[in-house]
């Protein structure tokens, strides 16, 4: 289910965004007047997207687009008026906020969502990547630490360490990780 939160303070652009983002696959679209409690939501749920409507009264859209772009992992399309396009989003453009502008036109409107889904998934890709790698560092870093305790606890070498948590992992048919753990339990 993908779920979008739009941040928007004009009743009418409000239900023409939640509208136009139902028309294109976002089953949930919950809408909030300020960007304070847009925030609060992102805190607590998670939500594909993220789209603020400029300019809100009394807010800095810029400040809370960066914001929200560098605290979530949401994507965030900023809506700017024509006027003030280029300057603003020359500044949100660094922290990943998507712009359009304004009056929007529905084909660059469902273009940037297409953008959205696929960094998107690049991004799952990536943290993915990211998790397995940071498990296998934990991994040798948890093993490098039972082989240190071992050359100073039985004096054998660390090619002597090294066998020893294969050789014991191989016969009690468990991983190497949890040999190591049971050794830093032993000697710690």
């Amino acid at each position: 289910m993908e779920k979008a939160l739009l941040i928007c303070d004009a009743p009418k652009t409000k239900e023409a965004y939640e509208t136009f983002l139902k028309e294109n696959g976002f089953d949930f679209v919950l809408t909030v007047s300020n960007g304070e409690s847009g925030k609060r939501e992102l805190a607590v749920n998670d939500y594909e997207v993220c789209l603020i409507n400029a300019p809100l009264k009394n807010e800095n859209t810029v400040s809370l687009a960066a914001d929200i772009a560098g605290k979530n992992e949401c994507q965030v399309i900023l809506f700017i008026k024509e006027e003030n396009f280029e300057e603003i989003a020359s500044l949100v453009e660094p922290y990943g906020v998507f712009t359009i502008s304004k009056p929007v036109q529905k084909l660059v409107f469902a273009s940037t969502l297409k953008m959205t889904r696929v960094i998107t998934a690049r991004m799952a890709a990536c943290n993915e990547k990211i998790r397995k790698m940071q498990k296998k560092l934990d991994e040798v870093r948890l093993e490098s630490h039972a082989k240190c305790l071992l050359v100073e606890n039985k004096g054998i070498t660390e090619a002597e360490a090294h066998r020893y948590l294969e050789k014991q992992a191989m016969d009690q048919r468990c991983t190497k990780r949890e040999i190591a753990e049971a050794v830093i339990d032993f000697y710690s």
